[in-house]
This record gives structure tokens, sequence and C-alpha cells, in this order.
């Protein structure tokens, strides 16, 4: 536990000055201010209905702010072989790992919360009421979906030996299971439908492609803020009506824990099996 505390420590020193990860995160912070803002300026405003607004951003933006902070953690030492002088000391792979997932983590969360404060003093100033029961889950789901995100590109920067690598896997990662599933006109899951249903013939069901979209991370998250907006308030949530429990809102939340610690562990395994130097 302390070689892991000992490596997050130091490598969050070093990456905190990260200009790529404060300008993402400032686009972020910015754009949430701006929503909050235009909300507030309604005749009646309400911040359930600026934050069911901010979760388009938030699916799309946070992932990218994620991997910006993460994708080069381990990867970036390995290229200049940094990492064996890290290894040389008493210090085990394991601690490399988690230490870098917990530091990256800690990071894009704090810096995250510089959005929250932000939009928490537009709240006071703007809106009659903060509904702490709204915000706060919302902040809470948000943080796992951090995860969902860092814990793979940590995985995808421990499992790559160079940076071009780790670069290219931490996009296709976004790519496919964030852009692929925010914008429906043209996604994974269309694709795994066009395959297995028109090419294959296979008749699998609605539940079936239902179930593959909120398998990746954003769908996940989405799937989640079932736990926040009533779809009897906010026209654009179809309600869910009766499904099978691993469409429930609940089991989207254990999806994106699955998805901070599975591939974190995949990573651990290449990542101990790798020849270094």
């Amino acid at each position: 536990m302390s070689q892991t505390l000992t490596v997050a420590r130091n490598d969050f020193r070093d990456v905190r000055r990260s200009k790529l990860l404060w300008g993402v995160m400032g686009i972020y912070v910015a754009f949430t201010a701006l929503i909050l803002y235009a909300e507030g300026r309604a005749t009646n405003p309400d911040l359930a209905t600026a934050l069911f607004n901010q979760v388009f951003l938030t699916t799309l933006l946070l992932p990218l702010i994620a991997i910006a902070g993460s994708y080069l953690a381990i990867a970036g030492e390995r290229e200049s072989n940094t990492v064996a002088f890290l290894l040389s000391q008493p210090t085990s792979r394991a601690a490399v790992v988690t230490g870098k997932f917990l530091s990256r983590s800690l990071l894009i969360v704090g810096s995250l919360l510089v959005a929250f404060v932000v939009g928490g003093l537009i709240g006071v100033v703007m809106y009659p009421s903060l509904e702490l029961g709204v915000s706060g889950t919302f902040i809470v789901l948000t943080v796992v979906f951090v995860g969902a995100y860092v814990g793979p590109s940590v995985a995808i920067s421990a499992a790559t030996d160079t940076r071009s690598r780790a670069i290219a896997g931490a996009v296709g990662f976004y790519v496919l299971t964030d852009v692929l599933i925010v914008f429906e006109n043209f996604s994974l899951v269309d694709a795994v439908r066009f395959l297995l249903a028109e090419t294959l013939g296979l008749e699998l069901g609605q539940h079936f492609y239902e179930f593959v979209h909120n398998l990746t991370p954003a769908g996940s998250y989405l799937n989640a803020t079932y736990l926040i907006f009533d779809p009897a308030n906010h026209l654009p949530i179809e309600p869910l009506g009766v499904i099978p429990f691993y469409l429930k809102p609940w089991f989207s939340v254990v999806i994106l824990l699955a998805w901070t610690v599975v591939p974190l562990a995949i990573g651990y395994w290449r990542f101990q099996g790798a020849e270094l130097g």
C-alpha cells in the first residue's frame, strides 16, 4: 500500500501541470457555466433541467478529459525507459499500475470538482434551490463515469510500450465506446444489428441490442441517469417500462464500476509479463 501511495504522490506532482488536461477541462468548465447560466435566465429556472441539458456534454467531453489525463501514465515512462528506474526501487508493477490509476483519478476528479464549484456558485445566485438530491446524485454518478474511462486508459497505457500505440488505443476506445454511442445515426449498436440481424439473419430481440448499448461506459452512464431524471418531467427520456434487470439503472452503475476494475486488471496482467528496458 505504501508503494502505491508513493507512486501516486510522485505521479500526481508530475502530471498536475499538463496543459492538454487543463485545456480540455477549461472547455468543460466554460460550457458547464454557460448551460447553467442559460437555464438560470429562464422565467422559472430549474436546476434539474440544467443538469439534464448537461448530460450530453458530460457524456461526450468527460471521457476525453479522462483519456487526456491517463493515456500516457505508463506508456510514456516505458518509452523513455524511466519505468525501469522506477522498478529498480522497491516498487512492484502492481503498485505502479494502481498508483498511476489513483493519481490520475484524483487529478481528474479534482479538476471536475472545479466545474461543480463554478456550477454551484451559479446555482446559488440564479436558482431557487440547489436540489441537493438531484445534484448530489449527478455528481456521484459522474465521478463513477470518470473511473470507467480512467481505468481503461491506464490499462491501455500499461499494455503498450510506445506513446503512439497508447494514443491509438485510447482514441479507438473513445470512438468505439463513446462517439459511436452518443451519435445514434451512425452507432456501434446499428453496426452490431446489421452484422447479426441483416447479414447473419439472427433474431435476438430488442433487449439484446439495448444491452449492447448498455455495456459501453457511455451507454451505461446515459441509462444510469434514470436514477436522477424522471421521464414525466423530461420529455426526451422515454419511460423504461418492464425491462430485464440488466437494463435497469442500478445495473448500469455496476457496469460502470466493472469498466473501472476489469480493464485495469487486464492491463496489469499485460504489464506484469512485459519485458522492460
